[in-house]
């Protein structure tokens, strides 16, 4: 047996085979009409498919859970577009999001990956399709893209329905239970907190790829300082390693192509769901968000803000955390 036989198992070990395959077939036919068009609306609106496939597996949504979550995505993210050119009603759509994850999370604790799944492709899908258009120009572009958003959604309601027959006809879930739930006042403050904070800082510093910062903070609010220690950890890590190898990469090794930008993006969506340990994950993920940005415009600049992004809002989040739960041991003594 090779020596290296072990460390290959182990590696092959941290694959999820299966939601991998789901994904992939959801997002090829947004990869192929993307290269077959040259239009980049369809890879953007595969965010939205991915999202939608990821909380319907979770959850065992039926299709009419899938197309309410879905709607909701795409309501949030026109809503967000308007936002944007409001600094004030950007940082309270921001924080409102945000809350809805823990109140979601509040009724039972299965729930957070529905609020996680619309705050995060919001947020992204905003900043992606706005572009810094003006007024005129948002209003213009808005209608056009709702038809590629409607047509993201049919791989997750396709796999909801095959997933559906044969079973006792409900509503929302074939779930019967969605988890504890337990009490949410410190992590909502925590949440708001941080998420506001990093609002009003990428608001105030007018920083690109805002997305990055305040979903930063957000994910760093995960019930307890353990986890939420723990959760900063793995993201400072997966980041610092992550995005420097995906500059080298982006700069001495993969050609620069329209495919090439193409597959690093599907890459990037396939890391959400491809890795057993959550700081595999997210280190493929930032390399694969470096090395897309590399191949699409040569910036080592705009690829290593993924990494001062990340970190600042982990470490706003922290601190809200640890400032919460604080005051939170002083008033209960």
């Amino acid at each position: 047996m090779p020596a290296d036989a072990p460390q290959q198992f182990r590696l092959a070990s941290e694959i999820r085979i299966w939601p991998l395959v789901h994904a992939a077939a959801a997002l090829l036919p947004f990869v192929a009409l993307a290269l077959a068009t040259g239009n980049a609306l369809w890879m953007k609106a595969s965010l939205l498919a991915i999202a939608t496939v990821i909380a319907e597996d979770k959850l065992a949504l039926r299709p009419l859970g899938v197309a309410a979550h879905g709607l909701a995505i795409i309501a949030g993210t026109y809503l967000m577009l308007l936002a944007e050119l409001v600094p004030a009603f950007f940082v309270i759509s921001c924080m409102m999001l945000a809350a809805g994850v823990i109140l979601l999370a509040a009724r039972g604790n299965k729930l957070r990956a529905l609020g996680n799944w619309t705050f995060i492709p919001v947020l992204i899908l905003a900043n992606e399709l706005h572009g810094g258009r003006t007024v005129d120009a948002l209003m213009r572009a808005a209608p056009a893209w709702l038809p590629y958003l409607i047509v993201a959604l049919v791989p997750a309601v396709l796999s909801a329905y095959i997933r559906s027959r044969g079973k006792p006809a409900t509503r929302w879930s074939n779930l019967d239970d969605f988890g504890s739930r337990e009490p949410f006042g410190e992590d909502l403050t925590a949440m708001l907190a941080g998420v506001g904070i990093a609002a009003v800082m990428v608001v105030y510093w007018r920083m690109e790829n805002a997305q990055w910062v305040i979903w930063g903070a957000a994910s760093i609010v995960t019930g307890a300082v353990d986890t939420a220690r723990a959760k900063l950890t793995n993201r400072a890590i997966g980041v610092m390693a992550g995005v420097p190898i995906g500059v080298a990469l982006g700069r001495f090794v993969v050609p620069h192509s329209s495919m090439a930008v193409t597959l690093a993006t599907l890459a990037v969506f396939l890391t959400l769901v491809a890795f057993q340990r959550y700081i595999v994950a997210y280190f493929f993920r930032c390399l694969f968000v470096a090395l897309a940005i590399m191949l699409a415009n040569q910036s080592a600049a705009d690829a290593f803000e993924r990494l001062t992004h990340v970190l600042a809002g982990g470490v706003i989040g922290m601190v809200c955390v640890l400032g919460v739960h604080a005051v939170a041991s002083r008033l209960s003594r």
